[in-house]
């Protein structure tokens, strides 16, 4: 999965798109952003169609880069052929509900310690999730952001 490729998908995204509130403070951005990744999360929790947890999952992805583009932790997220082919190894969790708490936590947790390490961990959470519980593809996920970035 080029991270890379899909950080600069989400810095062009049109404006609309993306939570970026012009005349607040950057602190005030930074919590929005925070924001918009826990509603997209909500979001696709509660998606049941291959479909709608496809768009949910990408739009929750860009999300994620979001923070990381605007925190400059981007670098944080890449990850190597090598650790995407463990994580299609791991078992599958019985809880989605689970898997969503503990992202929460870890976003929380990144957020008000102002700390990458728990961002990180939510988003090899967040990549596992994609990849063995949804069953999703790099390459849908790739190609569905592309087309997400170019609407």
């Amino acid at each position: 999965m080029d991270v890379n490729n899909l950080a600069r998908l989400q810095r062009n995204l049109p404006k609309a798109y993306v939570f970026k509130p012009l005349g607040v403070s950057e602190q005030e951005k930074e919590a929005g952003l925070y924001g918009d990744l826990s509603v997209t999360l909500a979001i696709l929790a509660e998606k049941t169609d291959s479909d709608s947890k496809l768009a949910a999952y990408c739009r929750a992805l860009l999300a994620f880069l979001g923070v990381a583009n605007e925190k400059k932790w981007t670098y944080l997220l890449l990850l190597s052929p090598e650790e995407l082919k463990q994580f299609k190894q791991k078992w599958q969790t019985k809880s989605f509900s689970k898997i969503y708490l503990i992202l929460q936590q870890q976003l929380m947790k990144s957020y008000f310690e102002r700390r990458s390490d728990y961002f990180v961990h939510a988003w090899r959470i967040f990549i596992k999730f994609g990849l063995v519980e949804l069953n999703l593809t790099e390459t849908e996920i790739e190609e569905y952001c592309e087309r997400l970035a170019t609407k």
